[in-house]
Parts: structure tokens; C-alpha cells; sequence
């Protein structure tokens, strides 16, 4: 005979889980390619570039809605600014979208584009971030390693130097 009681618990459960799963869809991630900056405007459109190619590689895998450039100094756009440019357009598609199913920014991932632990990866980048975690409470922020840290690295220049 069938619990009443468990069948009960289990409806609740794959509800429960239903609407989690559908708030995770309107949720949005993002990588923020954070890199030092340059008055040399082809630096900056390198950045750029290497940005969208890494978008659509991460959108391929659904491991991100975004990867956008930001620069510590020189040039623009900064972190705030691109930061303050998603939660605008997210508003932006909440409102244009009658069923209120666009994306809000949730979930902001900087990836620190230096290969060595230079002031702005060892104390800019953990300032920023504190920052950022005050200003805009509801997102969550997470920082990878910077990128000379990255283990796949080392034989990635070995394979190219051949």
C-alpha cells in the first residue's frame, strides 16, 4: 500500500524543484574578462575579440549568457560600468518582455586576464570585488585564479612555440 505521506512529500519535492529549476533559467551568468587596459586601441579591440570568441564558446557549452571585456585603466569600458550596462539591459529586457521571463543578473564571474600577480590581481581586483559585493548586493561575485595560473597554460605556450 502506498504511503499518503511520502507520495505527499514527493509532490512537494518535484515542485519544489520545478520552480528552482525555472528561477535558474531566468537567472543570468556572466564572465567579465578583466584586463589591464591600453592606449593603444588594438589592444583594447584584442580584448575585445578574445571576449566574443569566448562568449560563443561558453554559450555553446551553457556555461555562460556573457563574456564581457573590462580594462583596470587606460581605456573602457571599466568593471562598474559593465557591470551597471547588464543589470540595465536585463531591466531593460524585464520590461520589454510582457511574461516576465528575461534574465536577471545573478551570478558575475571576473576572470583576471594577466599572466603574472601584479598589483592589480593581488590587490585592485580583491578591492573591486569587496566593492562591488556592497554596491550590488543581490549578485554574487567570483574570481578565477588569473590567467598564468591556469594549468593548461604552460603546455598551451609549449605547443605553440614548436
Amino acid at each position: 500500500m502506498i504511503d499518503i505521506k511520502i507520495v505527499t512529500k514527493l509532490r512537494y519535492i518535484i515542485i519544489l524543484t520545478k520552480k528552482i529549476y525555472k528561477n535558474r533559467e531566468k537567472d543570468m551568468r556572466v564572465m567579465i574578462l578583466l584586463a589591464h587596459g591600453s592606449r593603444r586601441k588594438e589592444s583594447a579591440l584584442e580584448i575585445e575579440a578574445m571576449a566574443a570568441e569566448l562568449q560563443m564558446l561558453a554559450q555553446k557549452k551553457g556555461q555562460f549568457d556573457a563574456v564581457k571585456p573590462a580594462f583596470m585603466q587606460f581605456c573602457g569600458p571599466d568593471f562598474y560600468k559593465v557591470v551597471d550596462q547588464l543589470i540595465q539591459n536585463s531591466q531593460s529586457d524585464k520590461n520589454q518582455n510582457l511574461s516576465g521571463d528575461a534574465k536577471q543578473l545573478k551570478e558575475v564571474v571576473v576572470l583576471p586576464y594577466f599572466i603574472s600577480a601584479g598589483s592589480h590581481v593581488s590587490d585592485d581586483i580583491p578591492e573591486i570585488l569587496v566593492k562591488a559585493r556592497e554596491k550590488y548586493p543581490d549578485i554574487s561575485f567570483k574570481v578565477t585564479p588569473h590567467m598564468g595560473k591556469f594549468q593548461g597554460l604552460k603546455q598551451l605556450i609549449i605547443e605553440e612555440t614548436v
